[in-house]
Parts: C-alpha cells; structure tokens; sequence
C-alpha cells in the first residue's frame, strides 16, 4: 500500500523529529517501504534576500544543512533512508516533493499550537494534510511537554 514514505523535519527541532524515527521505521517495515526523509531550508531564490548574501552564501548554508541531516538520520535511523534538502516554503515544498515523486504517505510530526498562531498564520502540518496528494499521518508525542518550545 504504502512504497514511498516521506518524512520532513525541521532540523532546528532535530530531537523533537528524532523521537518518532523507529515509529516511521516500524510503518516502511510493514510494507515494504522506502524512506525519505527531507527538511527545507530558507529560500536565497528571492531577489531581496539574496541581495544580502554574498553569492557562495547559499552553496555553504545548504552544505551544512546536509551536514546536519545527514547526522540526524546516522543518529536516528538504523536503516538506510534517502535525504533531500528543499529550499522555499516548508508546506509548498513538501506538496510539490510528495505530488513529483509519487510518494503514498506524508508523515509529520506535530505538535498543537497555540491558539493565535493557528488562527493567523495555520501550521505547516495543517497546509500538508489539506493539500497533499497522498495520506498523512500525523505523529505526536505522548506527552505534549516534549513539543519543542516556540
């Protein structure tokens, strides 16, 4: 059922993603499964922020982003997963990952917002699951008091 599982994370909350791997390792084990997992990085491609950055600024930011979640998925995962660094939006990158590469099932983890934050801006999770092309499951911790602080 499910062949393609994608994973994004957001590396600035590593541990918090972290705690969810051998779920996701569990789900791609059932079927079959292959892993990707994915983060996405500040977008340089607008004009007025790249304008502030010297040209190699966006090669030495991605490197390190790679760097990072190539230490997470060693540090998380025990079996061999696929990585992809994104740039742009974190929802519209994760829609147009999932919708080019066929992927089944979208799983994020996900944490409740505050009230206000929902209400303004909505969470990436919730532009995810209205959006994609594919099921999404949602993975939240069993104590809300392990959610990453805002």
């Amino acid at each position: 059922m499910f062949k393609k599982i994608l994973y994004p994370i957001d590396l600035s909350h590593a541990e918090f993603a972290g705690q969810f791997a051998s779920e996701i390792e569990r789900i791609a084990a059932t079927f079959d499964a292959e892993i990707e997992v994915m983060t996405v990085m500040p977008g340089f491609g607008m004009a007025i922020v790249a304008s502030y950055f010297p040209p190699e600024a966006e090669k030495k930011a991605r490197q390190e982003v790679e760097r990072q979640l190539d230490a997470f998925c060693s540090r998380y995962f025990q079996r061999p997963v696929r990585q992809r660094v994104e740039q742009g939006t974190h929802w519209k990158r994760i829609i147009k990952v999932a919708k080019g590469d066929a992927v089944d099932l979208v799983v994020m983890p996900h944490c409740d917002k505050r009230w206000t934050e929902t209400v303004l801006v909505g969470s990436c999770a919730e532009k995810v699951v209205e959006r994609a092309p594919c099921s999404v499951l949602l993975l939240r911790p069993r104590d809300q008091g392990s959610c990453p602080a805002d």
